[in-house]
């Protein structure tokens, strides 16, 4: 399981807080057990630059682990740019989102990006399943997406303010599970 740790929304940003603020991205307790003494547990790594190839590419990207005292679980805290449970970033995936719901075919979204259609395809099912839970929760957070009752629009409203990685933050500390 991972924290995920708002406004850090590049992984420059992200290698320069780990270098010299990394107490940042500390927990003030375990997201398990709310014990308050938690160790560093080092680092795992992730290889999130989708964009970048070969010397340009910022791959691996250290993630900072943690370990429980008391009930000796660890956990990680990812960045807001890094999606847990996906190799491709949220900025990739708000552009796919935002040209389906603007009326293009997974064909015309897998010749622009270099995602696989099954992985486009469940990206979109996701969001189309996930909608209510979703509308639900932004709405209580942010009162104007109440206006917009039905997907398209909803998020075409939301991406013409915010990120993609914003509304997730807001799902994930609101105890839905993100991906």
């Amino acid at each position: 399981m991972s924290l995920i740790l708002s406004e850090i929304v590049t992984l420059r940003q992200h290698l320069n807080t780990l270098e010299h603020n990394p107490e940042v991205y500390c927990p003030n307790a375990c997201i398990y057990c709310q014990e308050i003494n938690i160790w560093r547990y080092g680092y795992y790594y992730r290889k999130p630059d989708r964009l970048n190839h070969g010397d340009e590419s910022q791959n691996d990207i250290p993630i900072p682990r943690f370990q429980c005292v008391t009930c000796r679980r660890t956990f990680s805290t990812l960045p807001e740019c890094i999606a847990p449970r996906r190799w491709y970033p949220w900025v990739i995936q708000q552009a796919c989102i935002w040209l389906s719901l603007s009326g293009w075919s997974i064909q015309q979204i897998h010749r622009l990006f270099p995602t696989a259609r099954s992985t486009l395809s469940r990206w979109i099912c996701w969001f189309n399943e996930k909608f209510t839970q979703h509308q639900q929760v932004l709405c209580s957070r942010i009162p104007c997406m109440g206006y917009y009752s039905k997907l398209a629009p909803f998020w075409l409203y939301f991406f013409d303010s915010k990120p993609l990685s914003y509304a997730m933050i807001l799902l994930h500390r609101s105890g839905l599970i993100v991906p």
